[in-house]
């Protein structure tokens, strides 16, 4: 499986303006910099963080501030493009996918490496490389504090167990190649999408804590480009589809789900955060990849009701 496999899905959005998203409350993400946020996340007190494939910078700040500003330096050793950034407040960590960006041509690339920082003051608090051929795309938290990891080119679900120095493949399976975004719903269920397929699925986990397989949940429309996904208070998915521009609330059934767009008109939402009665949608407009002057980076605020 080839990373710019994913952008290629991607493109079905890129002739689709964002004039869907002016009206919305809006935080720029730097300013005057090729950001290119693929990630965002959020914390309760109204933090918000965006990782940046091109400047190796995740950025801080709230909805209100004239844009948020840099929190952390680029990694000085081995891939630097920020892709999944998620904030546990449990722990107190901040996670991020540093990935290459090589990986999007489908070339040769360095293997992706997971880092933890410490959100009370943004210091290194860990450093976890991926095997060879990775793609470190999004991670999930469970309540013990196992971090559950997507490698969409490795075609492989990641975990770190607490206490854990090293990474271990929990999941490999051929099913699994254009896994992306993960998430927990309140019952403790995993649930993760894949990016090249369009399927969202549970992922069994057993009373050992090995994975038992996986179970597709069928969507009453097509999920066009699925990307990152988060359940909100109300047990709702909410899901940034990258290939169709909008992003969706998904009421889910058993195994089956009601998909409601919420909101469209995005050039390439590739992540969502849960804020308040808001959610958080990041625009990743990576179709501005070769311009000079890709314009400003926001992420906006879509009202839940």
């Amino acid at each position: 499986m080839k990373l710019h496999a994913i952008v290629t899905i991607s493109t079905l959005a890129l002739t689709v303006a964002a004039v869907g998203a002016q009206d919305l409350a809006k935080l720029q993400i730097g300013d005057n910099q090729r950001v290119f946020p693929e990630s965002i996340t959020s914390t309760t007190d109204g933090t918000i963080y965006a990782g940046s494939m091109l400047t190796g910078l995740i950025f801080k700040g709230k909805m209100g501030d004239a844009a948020a500003i840099a929190w952390t330096q680029p990694a000085t050793e081995g891939p630097t493009g920020v892709a999944g950034v998620y904030a546990d407040e449990k722990t107190g960590l901040l996670w991020a996918c540093y990935v290459d960006l090589a990986a999007f041509a489908g070339g040769e690339s360095q293997p992706s490496i997971l880092r933890t920082y410490n959100i009370a003051d943004g210091s290194l608090a860990g450093t976890y490389p991926l095997p060879e051929k990775s793609f470190c795309n999004d991670i999930a938290t469970a309540e013990d504090g196992t971090a559950y990891i997507a490698d969409t080119s490795g075609a492989r679900i990641m975990r770190l167990k607490p206490g854990a120095t090293e990474l271990d493949s929990w999941y490999a399976d051929a099913s699994l190649g254009g896994v992306d975004g993960l998430d927990f719903d309140d019952s403790g269920v995993l649930y993760a999408n894949n990016v090249m397929t369009g399927t969202l699925f549970r992922v069994g986990i057993g009373a050992d804590g090995a994975p038992t397989g996986t179970t597709n949940i069928a969507t009453s429309a097509p999920l066009a480009g699925p990307d990152g996904m988060r359940f909100g208070d109300d047990g709702r998915l909410y899901v940034a589809e990258n290939g169709a521009g909008r992003v969706s609330a998904l009421t889910i059934d058993g195994d089956k789900a009601e998909v409601t767009v919420l909101k469209d008109g995005f050039d390439m939402p590739t992540a969502v955060a849960l804020l308040g009665h808001e959610v958080l949608v990041g625009e990743a407009r990576f179709s501005q990849m070769q311009s000079e002057n890709p314009g400003q980076f926001y992420v906006y605020a879509v009202p839940l009701h």
